[in-house]
């Protein structure tokens, strides 16, 4: 298998390309290229980070090179990680589009001109689902995959797990929707090994508002009024008082006002979704993905959990919804669509 990092340079592919190489996902015959933005500055590091990627994992290494330009980039693997990031001075990732959208372009017309046509692309930067739209535009769709789904059921599952006193491996969750502000936790998904469905359902909490989003807004605002005093550590505990489902959608926030990003998290869960393409089986995974009517009638991009291997996804395999998830995805879904039209306009 051959991986091409798109912003290689930057600290997330960094961070990616580290945990390839400690993963063992990347043999000896395999090819590992780091992209840069074809400038000096993009160029030295790129340069430098091989020569260490080198020194730390040669032994087991795969051939490891650099490439400056959209044109260059060719592998069966495209993990695309260039562009801005959330900063102070830009805290949404919704607000990221106008900005990273022309580098979404340039690399998709790049390899729907360079490439085999058999490469499967692989999403992380934001806005994911703007990402994924635009490289579906110029690729075959079911070979673009955003993950941010991924990411953020790990984080639930993570959260869950916490308040069960047990193993992150020891839960099974999904989140769907938008990766950012719109995320759907399915809490019918939750399955915790040695717990019952009941154990698990009073996680949720009781009196609960009817209306998840009403629910983040209003935490939100709190959230936001510490985060502005710098009170870091009450923001954190404010958000780690609160149920699973809305924790995993406000703690990023308090992490990208202090990192800007999340590498590992960030990596871990891409290095999740290229073992699903690799691994030589089909595999369910969460993952962004343009829709065509799949699931629900959906004519956009969603977080789904979906049936994927080296050629891609080829199903969603999202489990029975609530009334009341249903009506949240579509929610949410609704919203991607108008932010689509708006970016892309």
């Amino acid at each position: 298998m051959n991986v091409s990092i798109i912003g290689a340079a930057g600290e997330v592919g960094r961070c990616i390309a580290t945990q390839l190489l400690q993963s063992g996902l990347l043999s000896p015959s395999d090819r590992l290229q780091l992209i840069g933005h074809g400038v000096d500055g993009t160029e030295r590091k790129v340069l430098a980070e091989r020569c260490d990627l080198l020194d730390g994992f040669h032994e087991r290494a795969p051939r490891i090179e650099t490439a400056g330009t959209p044109d260059d980039v060719a592998g069966d693997v495209i993990v695309m990680t260039a562009g801005a990031t959330v900063s102070h001075e830009i805290q949404s990732r919704r607000d990221l589009a106008a900005v990273n959208r022309p580098i979404f372009e340039r690399f998709a017309t790049a390899l729907a001109r360079q490439g085999t046509g058999r490469e499967v692309v692989v999403v992380v930067t934001n806005p994911v689902e703007l990402g994924v739209e635009i490289f579906s535009r110029h690729l075959d769709r079911r070979r673009v995959l955003g993950m941010g789904a991924n990411q953020d059921s790990l984080r639930f599952a993570r959260a869950v797990a916490d308040d069960a006193g047990v193993r992150r491996g020891d839960v099974h969750a999904w989140v769907c929707g938008e990766h950012g502000e719109g995320q759907v936790p399915l809490w019918s998904s939750v399955q915790i090994l040695g717990k019952t469905p009941a154990h698990a359902a009073a996680l949720r909490g009781v009196d609960r508002k009817a209306n998840f989003l009403d629910e983040i807004t209003h935490h939100k605002q709190h959230m936001y009024a510490l985060l502005s005093a710098e009170r870091i550590r009450d923001a954190f505990d404010l958000v780690e008082g609160l149920p699973p489902d809305l924790r995993v959608v406000l703690e990023p926030f308090i992490t990208a006002h202090c990192l800007h990003s999340t590498p590992n998290a960030t990596a871990n869960a891409t290095c999740d979704v290229i073992r699903a393409l690799s691994s030589g089986r089909e595999s369910v995974i969460a993952a962004q993905v343009r829709l065509d009517g799949e699931f629900l009638g959906l004519q956009s991009v969603a977080g789904l959990p979906v049936l994927a291997n080296a050629a891609g996804w080829s199903q969603v395999v999202c489990p029975p919804l609530s009334d009341t998830e249903r009506a949240h995805l579509l929610d949410v879904a609704a919203t991607i669509e108008a932010n689509l039209a708006q970016w892309l306009a």
